[in-house]
């Protein structure tokens, strides 16, 4: 089915089922904010559009989960798209995202910076880390120059092992969409904006700063594993934690 339509969202969930649920209830989310607004889902398993999804597409071209990513990007079935990781909750209309293609060719947001120290909790340093992009928030038109940067991030994505892809390690989707940054980002032709991460792409690591700042309010994508299971099954997993269970 080909829908023609010039905006919408896309999620990408595959592996594991735990995944393909999270999918779905971050496109529940943003449909109880933008009901009208379509969703499409790139998967590698059958799934049924229920209530949350408009189209899904199904895969089997991979031999990692996570290069479904960028696969769907570049396949969108929207002209102007919001991707989002599938571990996203949206608290308010995301309609201004989509103007902002109007001038733009492909939006981002920043990591939040932090002190990674091993074995131990990230320290909030500050909320913005301009030395690296985090790849769950891609806002993006299919001009030629945006979907050039995509694919350059999904090839040189399909070149990592199966067993060398972890998020966060340095064949991991995110150094190596911070890699197609630095050579093109200096591109005449590519128009690209940064959104602020404490609205649009809030991580649990600036969770408590919010608070203090009175910003916890304005934020309208929250991204953390946990934000689709219920307040009883969130404790119960912080216990676990805690006591040694895994």
């Amino acid at each position: 089915m080909i829908m023609d339509k010039g905006f919408g969202v896309i999620f990408c969930a595959g592996g594991q089922e735990k995944y393909v649920r999270e999918a779905r209830a971050a496109a529940s989310s943003v449909k109880a904010h933008m009901p009208n607004l379509p969703i499409a889902l790139f998967t590698d398993k059958p799934v049924k559009k229920g209530k949350e999804f408009d189209l899904v597409f199904e895969s089997h071209d991979f031999d990692h989960p996570q290069k479904l990513k960028m696969h769907g990007m570049l396949l969108s079935p929207f002209d102007k798209t919001l991707y989002l990781d599938s571990d996203t909750k949206t608290e308010a209309s995301l309609w201004e995202l989509f103007g902002l293609l109007e001038f733009y060719d492909i939006g981002f947001t920043h990591r939040v910076k932090c002190e990674w120290p091993p074995y131990a909790s990230a320290v909030f340093i500050d909320y913005i880390d301009h030395d690296c992009i985090q790849g769950g928030f891609v806002l993006f038109r299919k001009s030629a120059s945006a979907m050039n940067f995509i694919e350059q991030w999904h090839n040189r994505f399909l070149e990592v092992p199966k067993d060398a892809e972890r998020a966060g390690l340095p064949l991991g989707d995110q150094p190596i969409l911070n890699e197609v940054y630095q050579s093109e980002k200096g591109n005449p032709d590519l128009a690209i904006v940064f959104l602020p991460n404490f609205i649009y792409n809030a991580r649990p690591w600036m969770w408590q700063q919010l608070k203090k700042d009175g910003m916890w309010n304005d934020v309208k994508i929250f991204h953390a594993h946990g934000l689709d299971e219920s307040r009883v099954k969130k404790l119960y997993r912080k216990i676990r934690h805690k006591i040694g269970w895994g």
